[in-house]
């Protein structure tokens, strides 16, 4: 197996010259999940470093393993030659959503606030705050991390349709319109923000969604 993950390397770095060996590394598990993670395995056995790690974190929840990736992303964030804080609290998220996949709230909840202890106004951690928050239930939370990524320039149609079914759960089913108008304008194919906008129509309020330019039209 491992002659046909070599193979599979060299054919990658033929196609593209230019590419790290972290990208091999991760077209290798997008291509072939056993094999990606045999060689990242390989790799990071070898003293591959974070790069490595952090490629077999990914094959690992490629694999089906959330947990175990979550902590190697934990553990990888303590190493002195993870990066910079940024970086760091981004691993953390990153193992926060991992957690999240594995069905650990609390672990989940756990890992972004170790994020938040690094790097405090790190906007985009907000976003995986409001995920956390959401599967926890816990809806003011996850409303009031929405608001605060959208204020730092972070918005997304996910977060918009958590922080609507956030607020609907809260009983704002005008504001939660709202969201669903947001969400749908950024993609009007996302089919949580249609369910929601479902939901709410059916409490009575009503969601119009203008998705088109009236001058492309004339």
């Amino acid at each position: 197996m491992l002659v046909a993950f070599l193979a599979a390397l060299a054919a990658v770095a033929e196609a593209d010259p230019g590419k790290t060996r972290y990208e091999e590394c991760v077209a290798l598990v997008a291509d072939d999940i056993e094999a990606g993670r045999a060689a990242a395995q390989q790799w990071a056995m070898l003293g591959g470093g974070p790069d490595a790690r952090h490629c077999l974190a990914v094959a690992d929840l490629a694999a089906g393993f959330p947990a175990l990736s979550a902590a190697r992303l934990e553990d990888l964030a303590e190493r002195n030659d993870a990066g910079d804080d940024f970086i760091r609290a981004r691993l953390l998220a990153e193992a926060a959503e991992a957690w999240l996949e594995a069905g650990q709230t609390g672990a989940a909840e756990r890992a972004i606030a170790a994020a938040f202890d690094i790097v405090p106004d790190a906007g985009e951690l907000h976003l995986t705050a409001a995920k956390v928050f959401a599967a926890g239930k816990r809806w003011q939370k996850a409303s009031a991390s929405v608001t605060a990524a959208e204020k730092a320039g972070f918005v997304s149609a996910d977060a918009y349709v958590i922080r609507g079914r956030a607020l609907a759960a809260l009983g704002d089913y005008e504001a939660a319109a709202q969201d669903v108008v947001n969400a749908l304008s950024l993609d009007p194919t996302n089919i949580d923000a249609l369910v929601l906008r479902g939901d709410i129509q059916q409490t009575g309020v009503v969601i119009e969604v203008f998705l088109g330019d009236p001058e492309a039209e004339n």
